[in-house]
């Protein structure tokens, strides 16, 4: 069995929504709602399970509620002009989307697929609107949602801006790092994959991953990546020139 298999062995199938609404309470938005609202929120909850590379929602898609990871990892794609898809972030347990769609009443601007066998909770739109519509100071809670969201595509554009090789997958790397804060480290990221989210030549991108791993910053894993030395990575990104 290999390594990336041994890692996800160790996380066990959720299967009880209390389970997974549990898990939610420690991380990310839903952490940061306050029992009263937690308790609303998962009076309407459901539980989804996806395969690894199974959509969850494709863009253009009507809305059909807000999506928080519990465990596995989301692909947060766009499709590129060449017909591509453009994955921006891989997101770790306790990440929420779908909200902008909610909040504009329009179709969805991305396209989010397991990257792993995954576990969510749905909270789905019809349910969701009545508890708004029913409390409208819900909305704040959606905003500053969509506010963390947005602070994460502004990081990815800015990571893009980086010319440095070397700092754009460092930053990369301390980026995703925030998003699996509970995972001792370790990145569900493999270098083909990492090196189509910093736009980098894969061969280009193996140099530097091999760079970073003999100075100790980083372990090298199938289809995974361990940041070991967070602040290094920091010290590459906060260098001036190349």
């Amino acid at each position: 069995m290999n390594s990336l298999n041994d890692h996800s062995a160790l996380k066990h199938p959720v299967t009880r929504l209390t389970e997974a609404l549990t898990i939610l309470e420690q991380r990310g938005w839903f952490a940061g709602r306050g029992a009263d609202k937690q308790k609303r929120f998962a009076s309407i909850a459901r539980l989804k399970h996806y395969d690894a590379g199974e959509a969850v929602y494709l863009m253009g898609d009507v809305p059909t509620g807000i999506f928080g990871l519990v465990t596995g990892s989301l692909d947060c794609s766009f499709p590129r002009s060449d017909g591509e898809d453009y994955v921006m972030h891989r997101a770790g347990a306790g990440f929420w989307v779908g909200d902008l769609a909610l909040l504009s009443e329009k179709p969805r601007l991305i396209s989010i697929y397991a990257a792993e066998p995954t576990t969510l909770v749905q909270l789905p739109i019809q349910e969701l609107s009545n508890l708004v519509r029913e409390d409208p100071s819900l909305y704040a809670d959606f905003y500053q949602l969509t506010y963390e969201n947005f602070e994460h595509t502004f990081r990815i554009v800015t990571n893009l801006s980086m010319q440095s090789a070397k700092k754009r997958v460092a930053d990369k790397l301390l980026f995703e790092l925030n998003a699996w804060p509970q995972d001792e480290g370790w990145l569900v990221i493999s270098q083909p994959d990492l090196a189509r989210m910093t736009a980098i030549s894969l061969p280009t991108l193996q140099r530097v991953i091999r760079r970073f791993a003999e100075d100790g910053l980083i372990v090298k894993a199938y289809g995974r990546i361990k940041v070991a030395d967070p602040d290094g990575l920091l010290a590459i990104c906060q260098q001036d020139g190349a």
